[in-house]
């Protein structure tokens, strides 16, 4: 039987994916964290600036219709099995929510 991609919820502290997620755009990643751009995302294991392991990946191409969002994801996954893929969009809106948070504390 062939394998199949699912999305999983998971309850996660964004804090946490900040410190360890890989962004990937169309050719390269970049941290999360100290927003260094430019990383081979198929190979780099952490941050060459921060050092930061990498826990997660994520891709700014994994938005929209779900067909896109799974191409793009089995593409990343094929490279890189070994992080947990992050839905990019809800990605986005957790961290934007966390920053308005702490912006009115």
């Amino acid at each position: 039987m062939d394998k199949q991609y699912l999305r999983i919820w998971l309850e996660q502290k964004i804090e946490d994916v900040d410190e360890h997620l890989l962004i990937v755009g169309d050719v390269c990643g970049d941290c999360a964290r100290c927003k260094e751009v430019g990383l081979e995302f198929s190979v780099v294991k952490e941050c060459p600036h921060c050092h930061t392991p990498f826990k997660y990946i994520s891709s700014r191409n994994a938005t929209g219709s779900t067909d896109r969002r799974f191409h793009e994801a089995k593409r990343i996954l094929h490279k890189r099995s070994d992080l947990t893929f992050i839905d990019y969009d809800d990605y986005k809106k957790m961290s934007g929510r966390n920053k308005a948070k702490k912006f009115f504390e």
